[in-house]
């Protein structure tokens, strides 16, 4: 069968696309391995609200894993799902915590996960790289603020 001119053209335009995309190097991806420039404005500085740490940590960083039906421990961090599933809600791997416990950082499991706490498991993000101090003290702020959405 022969192949038209335009369409041809098309072919060989589609296979240069797929052959300079990468192919897997890691060029274009960040430390999180998001593409570089996924959510880079956020809507400005984070502050110690629930909808900044959403768009500054929860949704670019965490959902990288705790996202449909196979996040662990059925902790789905998306912005329609996370509020809910942290807020009051005990942990699944310390039932005797509070995913985040309104008033009380000190005693919420976000946060022992978060510092990488021994007696809960592996620090979060796994594997790293891990959130700095400042993100983590605005985190905390707004829980011991009470956690409002």
């Amino acid at each position: 069968m022969k192949l038209k001119r335009w369409a041809w053209s098309a072919l060989c335009a589609a296979a240069a696309m797929v052959a300079g995309c990468g192919g897997g190097s890691g060029a274009g991806l960040d430390g999180n391995g998001r593409p570089i420039g996924e959510g880079a404005d956020p809507g400005g500085p984070m502050t110690a609200s629930f909808a900044s740490i959403q768009s500054h940590v929860f949704t670019p960083v965490c959902t990288a894993c705790h996202a449909g039906g196979a996040a662990p421990q059925g902790l789905r961090l998306d912005a329609t799902n996370s509020y809910a599933m942290l807020v009051g809600t005990a942990s699944a791997e310390v039932p005797s915590l509070k995913r985040v416990a309104p008033g009380d950082a000190a005693n919420s499991y976000l946060i022992h996960k978060l510092e990488g706490h021994q007696s809960v498991g592996a620090r979060m993000p796994f594997g790293g790289p891990y959130l700095d101090a400042n993100t983590i003290g605005l985190i905390r702020q707004w829980i011991d603020n009470g956690a409002q959405q």
